[in-house]
């Protein structure tokens, strides 16, 4: 058994240096409802960097106001923005409490969780369900709901059923470091061995990518805006945050980052040398490499005759040449 707490706003400024010592993992409130920006959580950032920081496992879960498919997708989007750039060693939750769910038909209700855990798994989310004993055996009946990882909130001294993942056991416990009554939790299974970030590293060293945010180390959580946004991965720091480096140096990155690897591009390069172009990107500018190059842009008599190299180099600049 791993003990641990769930936190939102509602605990303050947290002293994760003091909390770390008693408990196992975490799970932090990211948001409520659909992804509008008031709707972050305003602790979220600064308690999942701290987490990251100290080490702390931890997974996120939405507080849901989802009364149709449209706002639970919205609600699935809210959470991929935020949690963009963390690596998440407990599962992602949709929070299903409110009143206005509760007024839903159990076919809606599941609907909605459908529209919602399909845009999460999509993303390579490792996602789950919370809600009281109540709702487990009244309202989550659906056949969608034994798929995936369920927590579940009784207060009580035991927990007295089967069939729940994680377990709130009181929203009135006590931890050093936090001061306010804080959720206790207890999980029955090791989400560090059943969550695989190895699917992370869906890329491969020689990989020429582009970008929209790069990261100054390979475990930083904060993006910053790359003066090239495209470049090769020359390493590959498996497990990492922000496994992929660029270049000797350009910044690291991980799949939120890429936007794509089918072309290569230099809009920057202002002379007339295919060779200086790809090198200045980082690209292999042997012969045999740009023939291939030239034979997945229709040049199939590929020598390397200026108007063959002027052709790929133009494709180039503009960002449309095929690799």
């Amino acid at each position: 058994m791993f003990d641990g707490i769930d936190v939102s706003q509602y605990q303050g400024d947290i002293d994760w240096e003091k909390v770390k010592n008693h408990i196992d993992y975490a799970i932090l409130r990211c948001g409520y409802g659909q992804d509008i920006l008031a709707q972050d959580d305003p602790t979220f950032k600064r308690n999942a960097d701290e987490c990251t920081r100290l080490n702390i496992p931890f997974g996120v879960y939405l507080y849901s106001y989802a009364t149709d498919e449209k706002s639970a997708l919205s609600e699935a989007r809210h959470i991929l923005r935020l949690v963009a750039g963390y690596q998440l060693d407990y599962p992602v939750y949709l929070d299903l409490e409110d009143p206005r769910i509760g007024r839903l038909t159990n076919e809606q209700i599941e609907r909605n969780c459908r529209a919602w855990v399909d845009e999460m798994e999509k993303n390579n989310y490792y996602s789950g369900f919370y809600a009281s004993y109540y709702w487990w055996t009244s309202k989550l009946t659906g056949a969608l709901f034994s798929k995936y990882t369920k927590w579940v909130a009784r207060y009580a001294d035991e927990l007295g059923t089967q069939g729940y993942q994680m377990w709130q056991y009181t929203d009135n416990g006590f931890v050093e470091g936090i001061n306010a009554p804080v959720d206790r939790d207890i999980c029955y299974v090791d989400f560090s061995k059943i969550i695989d970030h190895q699917a992370s590293t869906i890329y491969k060293v020689g990989d020429h990518v582009t970008f929209n945010h790069v990261f100054i180390s390979s475990d930083s959580t904060v993006p910053l805006i790359p003066y090239m946004n495209h470049g090769t991965i020359t390493k590959i720091e498996p497990n990492a945050r922000n496994p992929y480096l660029i270049g000797e140096g350009l910044g690291w990155i991980n799949n939120e980052s890429i936007i794509s690897n089918d072309y290569l591009s230099n809009s920057t390069y202002k002379g007339d040398s295919l060779v200086e172009a790809l090198k200045q990107i980082g690209y292999d500018t042997t012969f045999e490499s740009r023939k291939k190059l030239a034979q997945l842009n229709g040049i199939n008599d590929y020598t390397g005759t200026a108007k063959q190299n002027l052709e790929l180099l133009q494709l180039l600049k503009i960002g449309q040449l095929k690799q």
